[in-house]
């Protein structure tokens, strides 16, 4: 958890310090518009390793693998995104395909973990 705590901070402060870096840059529409896209998913799925991390205290091993997917996800989706918007090439072939796929794999594991929690817990009257 507290791994997972350090990255979301980096992340969230990293998103901040680019959307404004994107304000001030001299950058097409359609790059500003790619960075403020990244900044967006960057945020969103910050605060989704942060409750993932505030979820996970039975150490769920479904909610670090979702944690570990959204890592990743913001590594390849959003560097893409800022590589191709900050400097017009591309930072790898399929990094924005291969980031939006971990993006999804992670929300389906907390999925999992919801349907799992909800299993082991007696029902409620």
């Amino acid at each position: 958890m507290r791994l997972s705590l350090i990255l979301a901070g980096l992340f969230g402060a990293s998103a901040v310090a680019i959307g404004a870096v994107s304000a001030h840059a001299d950058l097409s529409e359609y790059g500003r518009t790619l960075v403020d896209k990244g900044v967006l998913y960057q945020f969103i799925h910050t605060l989704a390793i942060v409750a993932t991390a505030a979820f996970g205290v039975e150490k769920s091993k479904l909610l670090l693998v979702a944690q570990a997917l959204f890592t990743l996800g913001i590594l390849l989706f959003c560097g893409s995104l800022y590589s191709l918007g900050f400097t017009e090439t591309r930072l790898f072939g399929n990094s924005a395909p291969l980031g939006g796929t971990s993006f999804i794999l992670g929300w389906l594991f907390v999925a999992a973990y919801g349907f799992m929690y909800a299993r082991s817990r007696p029902a409620q009257p």
